[in-house]
């Protein structure tokens, strides 16, 4: 709903070519300079003449701002999916930058300036709005979150929020029907009782799965190649003074004892920034694979727990309760999840905090539209219990896991 879904799919293919061009870039050009400080070593003035070298090193600075740009871009896109994740989970359609700054361990100002840097390209539907009623000069507004409902039974108005389905409060009828306010755009909103609570898919990001066999398959080739590379190397830099191997070598048409080593030590320093290369990029790919691994259990441990909001010591419980030893701190675990959900490989959660508390909040959903003592209507609730702006009464249940 706030993400610029295809611009940013085309945006990560962008980067991983991006990646894989600015690593070969870097790699071969330093080779090279390799190449020709090795082979012209105290030379200085014809290794820093020879054509190579200004190519060379303009190659690298092309390499690195191409992984620099790479890095960067995936950086703002994973700021993007986490907030969107938190705008969806929003009850209020507005969302001060001070919340953010406190899920985020980051300060109010490095979050102002990362919402304008990924709203313009990155994200939609919503805008930042001058305000007096908050800690801060600015909030963020949700377009799509205020809207009018009506009941089909009654006829009843009240009003709703276009992820957090209701029940009316004149005849407690679910067949609703808003009308979002910006837009002009008509939806249904229903007690959405097909959508199972206990089913982990809901909290697992897009083709986890698929993702998770494709970095497997991808670390699988890296290895293979880690390994002909590694013996190529080595056969090399064995036969590298082999004297018996180079007049083996005569016969097949080599004529220079020193062209032939040198040639054979410039393909010794080839294939160890390859290896260097594949060393570099491997374990990016088991990190990978690892957060997916967890990702998908902790989307198990979601969709079992039964409460719309998961404290730290929730999550300790339920460590403890799999693995008793298990020295991983209950903090660690929540530093995961929102790395996690910066990668797209959890959805339908997101870590908040109330009253100073640190959650991870599951798939809330409203089913308390006014207090029943006074009759007010229950407005910016955020956690399961909910104190009624008017008469002052506690209310209970207010939000329910979906």
């Amino acid at each position: 709903m706030y993400l610029k879904n295809g611009l940013i799919k085309f945006l990560k293919v962008k980067n991983v070519i991006l990646l894989i061009l600015g690593v070969f870039l870097v790699s071969s050009s330093v080779a090279i300079i390799t190449q020709l400080i090795v082979g012209y070593f105290g030379d200085w003035f014809t290794i820093l003449h020879a054509r190579a070298f200004p190519e060379s090193v303009f190659l690298i600075i092309i390499g690195i701002v191409s992984i620099v740009c790479s890095r960067i871009s995936r950086r703002l896109i994973n700021d993007a999916v986490f907030f969107s994740g938190y705008f969806e989970g929003d009850l209020n359609g507005y969302v001060d930058f001070a919340e953010l700054a406190e899920v985020t361990g980051k300060t109010t100002e490095q979050i102002r300036s990362r919402v304008g840097l990924v709203r313009p390209l990155y994200m939609k539907n919503f805008r930042i709005i001058k305000t007096v009623n908050y800690r801060y000069p600015e909030i963020i507004e949700l377009y799509s979150k205020t809207i009018t409902c009506s009941c089909r039974s009654c006829g009843g108005l009240m009003e709703k929020r276009v992820y957090f389905e209701g029940m009316c409060p004149y005849c407690g009828s679910s067949d609703l029907t808003a009308q979002v306010v910006s837009g002009q755009r008509l939806y249904f909103i229903n007690d959405n009782t097909n959508r199972k609570p206990n089913n982990p898919a809901y909290y697992e990001g897009s083709s986890l799965q698929a993702k998770r066999i494709g970095y497997a398959v991808g670390f699988g080739i890296e290895l293979f190649f880690f390994l002909i590379f590694l013996i190529v190397f080595l056969t090399m830099v064995n036969n590298y003074n082999n004297e018996p191997y180079f007049r083996d070598m005569l016969g097949r048409g080599i004529t220079s004892y020193s062209l032939f080593q040198s040639e054979l030590l410039n393909a010794i320093i080839l294939f160890a920034f390859a290896l260097a290369a594949i060393v570099v990029t491997a374990p990016i790919t088991v990190v990978r694979m690892i957060t997916i691994e967890s990702s998908q259990r902790y989307a198990r441990d979601f969709a079992r727990f039964p409460r719309p909001f998961l404290t730290l010591q929730d999550l300790d419980r339920i460590q403890k309760a799999k693995d008793p030893d298990s020295g991983v701190t209950p903090e660690a675990q929540y530093k995961h999840i929102v790395g996690a959900v910066k990668e797209g490989y959890l959805r339908g959660c997101s870590p908040e905090k109330h009253g100073g508390v640190l959650r991870i909040a599951l798939a809330k959903q409203i089913v308390k539209d006014r207090c029943p003592g006074c009759g007010a209507p229950i407005v910016g609730a955020v956690t399961e219990s909910y104190c009624c702006r008017y008469c002052g009464r506690w209310i209970t249940g207010v939000i329910r896991k979906k």
